[in-house]
């Protein structure tokens, strides 16, 4: 028969070393984790900026729609896994976008061999992402009002570094 192992105690925290805060720390105000989290302010920037952006753009198109639509414009003839790619998306999401839309008459796939598509813009769709263009440039005012312009392309180069 087998005699149970001891397992080592683990000290409390006070006992090993780890000091508790003080009695005068305890009442202070501490800073939240999140305050300087650069991170979570870049969501928080991406959150208004969606809510923003929804309001110049037609009902059910949102910013991933759009994002898909104006890359596919600028490279027409792109397939489905080199938008995905060039969105940082995963394939069954750009699936997803592609098919909403198709659905919408803004974009075609036109099959090039098996499961390979050639991605295009209709007439609607080159016509709505045109709008779409100028609705933007409105838009990027409004979130940028803030900034100065030395500034606006300070964070446009911080943001895309902290992309890479």
């Amino acid at each position: 028969m087998r005699t149970p192992r001891k397992t080592a105690k683990i000290a409390p925290r006070r006992a090993r070393g780890v000091s508790s805060p003080a009695a005068s720390d305890v009442g202070a105000k501490q800073k939240d984790l999140l305050e300087e989290s650069l991170a979570y302010a870049i969501r928080r920037a991406q959150v208004r900026c969606d809510e923003v952006l929804l309001r110049y753009l037609d009902p059910g198109v949102s910013p991933a729609r759009l994002a898909a639509l104006s890359t596919v414009g600028a490279n027409p003839g792109i397939s489905q896994r080199e938008l995905s790619e060039l969105l940082s998306i995963a394939a069954p999401s750009v699936v997803k976008v592609l098919d909403d839309l198709e659905k919408m008459s803004l974009l075609r796939r036109d099959k090039i061999n098996g499961r390979l598509h050639a991605l295009k813009l209709t007439k609607k769709g080159v016509e709505d992402l045109q709008r779409y263009r100028l609705s933007v440039n409105v838009f990027e005012a409004e979130i940028a009002v803030r900034l100065t312009a030395a500034q606006r392309a300070q964070l446009l180069s911080l943001l895309r570094d902290v992309a890479r």
